[in-house]
């Protein structure tokens, strides 16, 4: 029962980022489409973070996931795939529609190069953006070094792959192409949902830490 209670917070903390676009985005609901749209956002992106940690799950069944060199290896393969396709797209051009307009594969240049920044409205050189990339890759490092538990390993390897695409991104581009659109809101690439999950992985062992915490407690 409680392995079962366990895979279904799994699967319900997927929920916690994109919903938590809501806050920012419902003012900008305002028409039928736009919510369409959003509802599209959230159960793809929840599909996606599912795909990828079923993929890191499987490996961390096979391999030592707590071993620096297999995080190293699973997170380069991670961005090697981010950027083939990105390299892809912008070869080719491909677009297209998925779900009419409400989903598609549209190309656009995030001169931003982050949500953050995007957020925020903050716009920074080329120069800058790399700079700080590379510290947030530094911390997320040293908490892989300090983090014990193969959960929260795997769900920094996420996090890890993420921020050195991001790194590549405005190295090689000085912006990142974003392909996957919704409708009004919100266009990601691959590495958004690498973040994406492994920060809502984070949250599932704050979560197991927390229940162990309790039962531990007189």
């Amino acid at each position: 029962m409680e392995k079962k209670e366990f895979l279904l917070k799994h699967y319900l903390v997927f929920f916690i980022m994109p919903l938590s676009s809501l806050l920012y985005y419902i003012k900008n609901i305002k028409s039928i489409e736009r919510g369409l749209g959003f509802l599209i956002y959230v159960v793809i992106s929840v599909m996606f973070m599912c795909l990828l940690w079923k993929a890191v799950s499987f490996i961390g069944a096979r391999f030592d996931i707590k071993k620096l060199s297999v995080t190293a290896v699973t997170a380069a393969v991670l961005v090697i795939l981010d950027q083939l396709i990105k390299l892809a797209l912008s070869k080719t051009g491909f677009e297209t529609k998925i779900i009419s307009k409400l989903f598609m594969i549209k190309q656009t240049h995030n001169i931003n190069q982050t949500g953050l920044f995007n957020f925020l409205n903050i716009e920074i050189t080329q120069a800058h953006a790399i700079v700080f990339k590379t510290v947030l890759l530094a911390v997320i490092l040293c908490f892989y070094r300090l983090c014990r538990s193969k959960t929260s390993r795997m769900g920094l390897t996420l996090l890890a792959a993420g921020a050195a695409a991001n790194i590549l991104d405005s190295a090689f581009y000085g912006y990142t192409l974003d392909y996957i659109h919704f409708y009004r809101t919100v266009t990601y690439d691959l590495k958004d949902y690498y973040v994406d999950a492994g920060f809502s992985v984070l949250i599932l062992c704050f979560i197991k830490y927390g229940d162990k915490k309790k039962k531990q407690d007189p």
